[in-house]
Order: structure tokens, then C-alpha cells, then sequence
């Protein structure tokens, strides 16, 4: 987040609520009786979709949360890579989810994987990160997307796919709603390519599926904040959006190369313009030791242990995020304590 952001964000809120029709009483009942229909064709707009595809959602985590429950997840088997994002090893065992772990390389989950996972027992859906995944910051290529969506059509999982980094990747391959729309549940907030107090998410879910998302949203949130969306949709439609994930590429890539610089081959290859590095450590360390000894320096490190699948022996990384801190030198600061934990 850059620092002007905040000031931003408060005039797109203020305006948003000066603008309000406050004579109108549908606006002052819940969304999902269908009060942010309007703001629906926006967004599918956006996102390139039917409006009967496009949800609004209070942010990635609750996107991710609502494509679980939709798609009937709850208390059945999801594939999911052995290293994968924190959120949703929670929103699994929250739900009773058996996470089933899957191999993974320099692209992400492997096909091999998720169809021996497949042919030993009955998966139903899989998670996935295609576009700088989360903690691990690699892209999927086109070719293995396809690869698999041709298992999923097999054996009839459904896809969620979190797409909060993408991004970050420009170029990357088309996304799962774009490759199999009849099984994806594609989820995209602002979070990180504009703020976290957005506060606002999209889900694009299969037509299906449309009256699971009505009631789920109803009976997860009673409905989204109209004031929020209304914010979103107008930073979205008037270029501001763009503007900014523009300089954070630009920056990201500046930090990404910077911490590559001061951490060497510890950091994982990865997206260039990822603001978040995945750093392997030297035997003898364990990551809950790493992690223990950065934040009594003064810099806040993520373990692998809460990014590791059930079942899988935690691996001695840990997550390097870049974009708490404001002004680059401090990330540089923090990036040389880091490194200097690693080298003993």
C-alpha cells in the first residue's frame, strides 16, 4: 500500500455515501434481495462475465469461504498443494474439509499428483493459486492449467481458484473461469492490488451454482456493504484501480529484486514483480526458530508451518512479505536482518 491510498480510499467512501438515495428504501435493505443488481453488471463488466456469474463478496477470504460452502465442500475432500495459503487449511477445518495434499514444482500443483490423489479416494474439489501463488510466488503455465482442467472434467471436481496476486503477472495464462466456467469458482477481492479496507471481493461461480452463492451470502453476511461497492466499483471503472496496480508492479519489482539481492539463492524463483518471497533455510534452523529470531530483531516473518498441508513434515522456509512497510528502506532493513538470521 502506498501512502497517499488512505486519503484516497476516504474520498471514494465519502462520496459514496454523500451519493446514496437515502429517499430509496430498497438501498437501506439487505444486498442479496437484490439491491446490488446494478452493481453486479458492473463488476461482471470488470470481470469480463455474465452478470448471473458475477457475486460481490466481503473480500478474498469471504470469496474463498462462499465458493467452499456453494460448492458443497463441507466435510468432503479437497485437493490442495502440499505448501498452499493459510486461509484455506483454516476455512478446511473450519468446514470439516479433508485437505489432500498434492506434490508440487516450479509451476504449482502437478497433474500427476491430483490424479493419483483422485484414484485413491473421492476428491471433490481442488484449490488452486495459478497466478503467483501464495507463499510460494510461482505462475502456472498454460499447458498445465489444461492439464488440470482435463483431470478435473474427469473426475468432476470443482475448481476454486484464489486469485489475489494475479496481478502481479500480466502476462500469466487465462484464469480457471476462463478454461472450465462450468466448474470454477474464480475469487478476486482489492485487498492487495489496491488496499485491504476495501473490504469488497468478486466471485465468479458457475450459473448453477447461482442459488448456493444467494444463500450463502445471505446467511454468511446478511448481504455486502452498498457504500464499499459502490467505492470499488467507481476506483475500478475510473482508472484508479489500474493506476495503482501499475506502480506496484513497477515497485514490486524493485523490492522482489532487492530481496533476491540481499537473500541470494535462499529466495525460490518465482514471479519478478511478487511482493512476497519464499526463502528456503540452512540446515539446523527450523522455520519456528527463524521466525522466533527475526521478530525479537524487529521483523515480522511468517513460518512455514501455517502454510503447510495436514500430513506434510513442515519444510524449514518461511514467507518474506514486502509490502507492510511503507517506505523501501525499512523493507531493505528488514531484508538484511532476515539474512543475517539465515547466515548465522
Amino acid at each position: 500500500m502506498f501512502a497517499e491510498q488512505g486519503a484516497e480510499w476516504q474520498g471514494y467512501l465519502r462520496r459514496a455515501v454523500e451519493e446514496l438515495p437515502v429517499d430509496d428504501a430498497r438501498l437501506m435493505r439487505p444486498s442479496f434481495r437484490g439491491g446490488d443488481a446494478g452493481l453486479r453488471v458492473r463488476a461482471a463488466k470488470w470481470l469480463g462475465v455474465e452478470p448471473e456469474r458475477a457475486w460481490l463478496v466481503c473480500g478474498g477470504h469471504h470469496g474463498t469461504l462462499v465458493s467452499l460452502l456453494a460448492a458443497g465442500l463441507g466435510g468432503k475432500s479437497l485437493a490442495v498443494e502440499e505448501i498452499t495459503y493459510t486461509a484455506i487449511l483454516e476455512q478446511g477445518k473450519m468446514l470439516g474439509t479433508k485437505l489432500v495434499a498434492c506434490a508440487y514444482d516450479g509451476e504449482g500443483m502437478t497433474p500427476e499428483a491430483l490424479r493419483e490423489a483422485c484414484e485413491r479416494e473421492t476428491v471433490s474439489g481442488v484449490f488452486l493459486m495459478p497466478t503467483v501463488h501464495n507463499p510460494l510466488g510461482i505462475v502456472a503455465g498454460l499447458e498445465r492449467r489444461k492439464s488440470l482442467v482435463a483431470i478435473a472434467r474427469e473426475f468432476d471436481l470443482v475448481i476454486v481458484e484464489d486469485d489475489a496476486y494475479g496481478f502481479m503477472e500480466p502476462e500469466a495464462a487465462p484464469n480457471y473461469a476462463v478454461l472450465a466456467p462450468e466448474r470454477t469458482f474464480y475469487v478476486r477481492g482489492l485487498s492487495k492490488n489496491y488496499a485491504p479496507a476495501t473490504r469488497t471481493g468478486f466471485v465468479v461461480a458457475p450459473e448453477r451454482f447461482a442459488g448456493a452463492m444467494e444463500s450463502v451470502i445471505k446467511n454468511t453476511t446478511t448481504g455486502t456493504s452498498l457504500a464499499h461497492n459502490v467505492a470499488s466499483m467507481e476506483l475500478v471503472e475510473d482508472g484508479t484501480l489500474d493506476r495503482v496496480m501499475a506502480a506496484k508492479l513497477v515497485e514490486g519489482a524493485r523490492r522482489n529484486a532487492l530481496g533476491r539481492e540481499i537473500l541470494g539463492d535462499a529466495a525460490a524463483a518465482g514471479a519478478r514483480c511478487a511482493w512476497h518471497l519464499w526463502v528456503s533455510l540452512p540446515e539446523g534452523l527450523t522455520a519456528a526458530e527463524a521466525q522466533r529470531v527475526c521478530l525479537e530483531r524487529g521483523v515480522m516473518v511468517s513460518g512455514a508451518a501455517g502454510f503447510t498441508a495436514p500430513g506434510v513434515a513442515v519444510p524449514r522456509a518461511l514467507r518474506i512479505g514486502m509490502g507492510g512497510e511503507v517506505e523501501r528502506s525499512k523493507v531493505e532493513e528488514g531484508l538484511r536482518i532476515v539474512a543475517g538470521v539465515i547466515g548465522g
